[in-house]
């Protein structure tokens, strides 16, 4: 044999290895690409049993066909978003956060609006009048009724999330980048928990972030607070962007199926995950009631007069109505305005 045949046959023999080598190579990053994708698959499998297991307190088939959404996928349709205590891994007690999510697919864009927790209404179905973030106690389909007679909309869906499940959702994210408000500090003795947040650019960890949206010992009560939640929701959606992807699907599932309740179906989250990937902080509209603070009996509430709630009921249509799109793409073309 030549040199020059022994020179082709050992870069024949180079050249076969690493083919092999790319083989072997490739057929293991696609294994694990598979045994990842079955892994975050069976995730998604057990936290969404987890997420719709029972509804809550729903047994009702007739109020949960109500409920079923027969939108089209280009039609604006509401979320209720409620914020509840954490009691033994139970979503009970009163609603400490309620929030109307008006969701526009066409538009890419959500108006966002905080009913103060306090409001003085009718509890539908109790016979009684109280605070409306009472009506969680007697169970969803109360606090969904209580809700849609009150802003005179219907409720398409509902989330509910304990407050445990925010604060490790944080955690996940590596806290939540925000531009404070204001100073607080609280000392929690029993959990020997120190929350000191500066004024300015901050980086929350998820008790921080827990107390900042939960805070409202100041003038201001809960319309503050209301304020606050919704920055909070926009800073979320801002710091989430790069991270819609599988690398936190598993530690954001297992945060999820534990402490977050829901009856939008499978279908349509996965739908509305991948419509809706590059929302941001921007996109979110924030609405506002304006109210008075006064009490009955020594108890203190949060009235808002008639007009003020015809206002309202008033934007929140206009806002699920086709009419609303043209309006919005006119006004932004004229204007140059955001949503």
């Amino acid at each position: 044999m030549t040199r020059q045949e022994k020179v082709r046959q050992r870069k024949q023999t180079r050249f076969t290895k690493f083919k092999r080598f790319a083989l072997v190579f490739f057929l293991i990053l696609f294994l694990s690409v598979i045994a990842y994708a079955g892994y975050v698959g069976s995730q998604i499998y057990m936290a969404w049993n987890k997420i719709q297991s029972a509804h809550l307190d729903v047994t009702d088939q007739d109020w949960e066909e109500q409920y079923k959404s027969k939108r089209k996928k280009t039609e604006p349709f509401t979320i209720l978003l409620l914020g509840v205590d954490n009691e033994g891994g139970k979503f009970v007690g009163r609603s400490d956060v309620l929030m109307l999510a008006i969701v526009n697919p066409e538009l890419e864009k959500v108006s966002l609006l905080s009913i103060p927790r306090d409001t003085y209404t009718k509890i539908v179905g109790k016979g009684v009048y109280d605070k409306i973030n009472h009506a969680y106690a007697y169970g969803i389909k109360t606090a969904l009724d209580t809700v849609e007679h009150f802003l005179d909309v219907p409720i398409d869906y509902y989330m509910v999330v304990n407050f445990d499940g925010f604060r490790d959702f944080i955690n996940v994210l590596g806290g939540l980048k925000i531009e404070a408000e204001r100073d607080m500090y609280h000392h929690y003795v029993i959990d020997n928990i120190t929350i000191d947040i500066r004024q300015g650019e901050t980086v929350l960890n998820g008790d921080e972030a827990l107390y900042y949206v939960r805070f409202r010992k100041d003038a201001e009560g809960d319309f503050g607070r209301n304020r606050r939640q919704q920055q909070v929701i926009r800073a979320v959606l801002d710091q989430t962007l790069d991270m819609r992807n599988v690398t936190k699907v598993a530690d954001i599932l297992e945060v999820v199926g534990d402490n977050f309740r829901t009856n939008i179906p499978a279908t349509e989250i996965l739908s509305m995950v991948r419509q809706f990937s590059s929302l941001s902080g921007d996109d979110v509209e924030t609405l506002s009631f304006e109210a008075d603070v006064g009490s009955i009996d020594g108890i203190s509430y949060v009235f808002i007069d008639e007009e003020e709630q015809l206002r309202m009921q008033t934007e929140l249509k206009r806002r699920l109505e086709p009419h609303f799109l043209t309006d919005t793409k006119h006004a932004k073309q004229s204007q140059g305005e955001n949503y």
